[in-house]
């Protein structure tokens, strides 16, 4: 009876925090630590014992959690390896709780991840809602209780088991919410979840039955794309004839222009040629009664967002191109938007002009300030010259926030006093405990990956999910990220 009765808690516990990993991480900070509670309650010491010895992703998660403690020793700044250490705890518990249980079986399994996958569909009903009724809402506040980019990896999990359930049973519904999802995707521009999504499903479909009819379609969708990307970067690219024709020296009024030729495109423009300040400055007043120098809800004045909005539009940068301008143009730009692409074009062409634009700025300025994919660049080149530096033990588990800002100086990058850490978890475990330590935890978790093939394809997703998501995110940094990484170990027979 005992046994039962801490058997419903801990299926309850775990629906709990399920739930409430995408909806509230401070109810989830309190879920994990009853889950442990209840699992020290309920005793059967010695099955527990058992069913750890016979997992090889619980000795892998443990040696993880270790080399962490190791990595104390060394490092100079203990406060903030403390930290580390106290922020990993649920990294341990959780799979030393969900891997020495029994698994869900059957209705209760079916009940919790019906559970999580109706959550995950309402927090996407409410960004939605959001989205239609704030105006100016940016992406990444769409989901209001966690991270959009951890939102996302939550949401393609749910794209496989409505994809394993529409296939089990042949129910066209499956299809409308998986596309409902991908919309869902789209709104929130995580190029990490689109990526997540390849590279799982075509693990997945390689242990499909029909995988060939399968794998044609992934073939199709994948070639697909990169003509996609091969177009819009040809159609960004392609120089406009005002690009092309000799530089003219003054505008239409006689006043000079400003041609700082350095090499900067957008839609096939330069971006700072044919441009004359005090000509936008007397024109633009005309037009709008928005001030020209007044900042943008992302922090960008309306004067960068009109000179980009008359480049994209092959316009030259003057009392010309101003007066040119219909009334609807003049109001996105005093909206701060800054090229009508991110207005009227499909959502992915606004992702691809927005990394177009990012990369520019970054190859023509070293400029990563705001620009979520450029910064992970910075971060990359900083992180691989601390691991060069400190190959065989790391900084240390506290070290590395030190060790980043202490680079960020010497090197003079955009990114002082940012605090960013890798955006990479490979590079971070590296950089944190050395090259052997590294290799170390990749011989225990591929150790553990032959059995993980064998669990059923919401787990194969799961761990391709977690290992593509490592590479631009520190997927461990967060309890939402360490909850994700987790959870899913509790349906490991699935």
């Amino acid at each position: 009876m005992r046994a039962a009765v801490h058997r419903r808690i801990y299926l309850v516990l775990l629906t709990l925090l399920g739930s409430c990993m995408v909806t509230s991480i401070g109810i989830s900070n309190v879920v994990w630590p009853l889950l442990l509670a209840n699992w020290v309650l309920e005793g059967r010491w010695r099955e527990k014992w058992q069913m750890a010895r016979g997992s090889r992703l619980l000795q892998a998660v443990a040696v993880l959690f270790l080399l962490h403690a190791v990595g104390l020793l060394w490092t100079t700044n203990l406060p903030a390896g403390f930290h580390v250490m106290e922020r990993l705890l649920p990294w341990l518990a959780v799979p030393l709780v969900v891997l020495t249980s029994r698994p869900p079986e059957g209705r209760a399994r079916t009940t919790i991840l019906s559970l999580y996958v109706g959550t995950v569909f309402a927090v996407t009903v409410i960004g939605l809602v959001r989205w239609l009724t704030l105006p100016d809402l940016p992406y990444r506040d769409i989901v209001p209780f966690i991270s959009h980019i951890r939102f996302a990896l939550n949401v393609c999990m749910v794209i496989f088991i409505v994809g394993k359930w529409a296939m089990e049973r042949r129910h066209p519904v499956g299809i409308v919410f998986i596309l409902w999802f991908l919309a869902i995707l789209f709104l929130l521009r995580s190029y990490t979840a689109f990526a997540v999504l390849l590279a799982a499903s075509l693990v997945v479909i390689l242990h499909l039955r029909r995988r060939w009819v399968w794998l044609a379609v992934w073939i199709a969708v994948a070639g697909g794309i990169v003509t996609y990307v091969a177009v819009e970067h040809h159609s960004y690219y392609r120089l406009s004839p005002l690009a092309i024709e000799p530089l003219k020296p003054l505008t239409a009024n006689g006043r000079p222009y400003e041609h700082l030729q350095d090499g900067m495109v957008e839609n096939g423009n330069y971006l700072n040629n044919y441009l004359c300040r005090d000509e936008l400055r007397t024109a633009w007043p005309q037009r709008s009664q928005v001030p020209l120098d007044s900042l943008t809800a992302s922090g960008y004045s309306i004067e960068a967002s009109l000179i980009r909005y008359l480049n994209a539009l092959s316009l030259p940068k003057d009392s010309l191109g101003v007066m040119i301008l219909t009334d609807e143009q003049v109001e996105e730009i005093g909206r701060g938007v800054a090229n009508p692409i991110y207005e009227h074009g499909s959502t992915p062409r606004k992702m691809l002009y927005v990394m177009f634009f990012e990369y520019e700025n970054y190859r023509c300025y070293r400029a990563v300030e705001g620009f979520s994919m450029l910064q992970r660049i910075e971060l990359w080149t900083v992180a691989s010259h601390i691991i060069g530096c400190h190959l065989w033990t790391g900084v240390g588990t506290g070290d590395l926030g030190d060790a980043m800002e202490e680079d960020f100086r010497l090197t003079g990058s955009p990114l002082q006093k940012s605090e960013l850490l890798p955006h990479n978890e490979y590079l971070t475990l590296m950089a944190m405990l050395g090259i052997p330590a590294f290799v170390l935890l990749a011989f225990f978790f591929l150790r553990a990956t032959p059995r993980l093939r064998h669990q059923g394809l919401l787990l194969v997703a799961w761990t391709v999910a977690i290992l593509v998501s490592c590479l631009t995110e520190n997927t461990f940094d967060s309890l939402a990220g360490i909850l994700f990484s987790t959870w899913f170990m509790a349906f490991r027979n699935s």
